[in-house]
């Protein structure tokens, strides 16, 4: 009888970690779940925001053949039947698993507004291009100075160059990038005129204005909130014992601490004690991992712990400038950057070489992706420590 694995969500982690699963082990079932039949290359929103045409790949085209693709919405795990419940066209179906592999990405954020918009999911960004149909904009405002934040802001201003465009941030704007890179995320933000409000804390946000602690106002005409990312709620309202974004806390092995048989890869992962962040940087390596862990354990190997290091950060400026921010393993800043058109070049072979990874994965006989290696934890305490978690029970 077939080993059955279930993964659910097709993004960076899914599809990399069903296709290396398939072409490892002859004596397995897998299953992809996803409630879009097309990719979603997320390191592009901020692109296609600004209205930068995008390619569409249907989520098939990039799977093995011996993958069975399951179009849906996935509405309720039940770890202790080893079930999922997904919502399809015939009705709500359930798939019971030996192996559960949970992929499902960062979808949700921190509203702070009914105002807001975002470009985190699919339909979050399908309805802040529908919203710019309706009516021009002239002041736009991006909350939070992150990765995400620094792209969208360059990408819009550089499109838009008649709109006002504000960045704010409550901490210090650039505050995890060395001294150079701050310097040219500056200048960069000068020369394209985006204002930056940073150090400061919002009091409330009412129709069309921010009005800040020190009682200051700032006008906008949308709001793009990009503060911080959250995981679906059905993880911590399936039992799943999860932090306070909703990721499943799981051991040094990427299983769930509660069920030996649920890994979890990519933004759904909370890796106590490590510097592991949520990106497409960390979603890749974990995918992979998930899949060669899964299979030595189905031929009886020992296991390896997760191993990973960071490299640096790969930050668009537009179409024709960029920041690579090299890092230590543990994603701390060197001094040492590159920018302009070099770094905007590095920053879009990346870009692609992650679809890259993906066609290769399918289309080759052998394990195609490897990523660099190393220690990633801030201490040796695996356990569970002081932290706030939250558990629902389930019946």
């Amino acid at each position: 009888m077939k080993t059955k694995i279930v993964i659910l969500g097709a993004g960076y982690a899914g599809i990399l970690c069903a296709n290396r699963l398939e072409k490892q082990n002859q004596n397995v079932e897998i299953f992809i779940v996803s409630d879009s039949i097309l990719f979603q290359e997320r390191i592009r929103f901020h692109e296609y925001a600004a209205h930068t045409k995008e390619k569409k790949i249907p989520i098939p085209n990039l799977l093995r053949k011996n993958i069975h693709f399951v179009p849906g919405k996935i509405i309720k795990i039940l770890p202790h039947a080893n079930q999922v419940m997904v919502e399809t066209k015939t009705g709500v179906n359930h798939f019971e698993y030996d192996f559960l592999v949970v992929s499902i990405g960062s979808s949700g954020i921190r509203n702070q507004s009914e105002d807001e918009n975002s470009i985190q999911s699919r339909d979050a960004l399908d309805q802040f291009l529908a919203n710019q149909k309706s009516k021009p904009l002239h002041h736009v405002c991006i909350l939070g100075g992150g990765l995400t934040g620094i792209e969208l802001a360059s990408e819009w201003k550089e499109r838009f160059p008649n709109t006002n465009v504000t960045l704010v941030d409550q901490n210090i704007f650039g505050n995890r990038f060395s001294k150079p890179g701050k310097i040219h995320l500056e200048k960069k933000f000068k020369s394209l005129g985006i204002r930056i409000i940073e150090t400061i804390e919002i009091k409330k946000i009412v129709s069309g204005k921010l009005i800040f602690k020190n009682n200051t106002e700032l006008l906008f005409d949308s709001l793009l909130n990009c503060t911080g990312f959250l995981i679906n709620p059905l993880l911590r309202e399936s039992g799943f014992l999860t932090n306070d974004r909703n990721q499943i806390y799981v051991d040094p092995f990427l299983r769930s601490k509660e069920y030996q048989n649920i890994f979890v890869a990519g933004d759904a992962a909370k890796l106590e004690h490590s510097t592991l962040r949520m990106g497409c940087v960390t979603a890749l390596p974990m995918g992979a991992y998930v899949a060669d862990t899964i299979t030595n354990t189905l031929k009886k190997k020992t296991l390896s712990p997760f191993s990973f290091q960071f490299f640096g950060r790969c930050v668009s400026l537009g179409r024709n400038d960029g920041l690579i921010q090299w890092t230590y393993g543990d994603d701390s800043p060197k001094e040492r950057v590159i920018t302009g058109k070099l770094a905007a070049l590095i920053k879009e072979t990346v870009n692609r070489f992650t679809i890259f990874s993906l066609k290769m994965e399918k289309r080759v006989p052998f394990r195609f992706y490897f990523w660099p290696k190393g220690n990633l934890f801030e201490s040796k305490d695996f356990g569970l420590g002081n932290r706030k978690e939250t558990r629902r029970v389930v019946n």
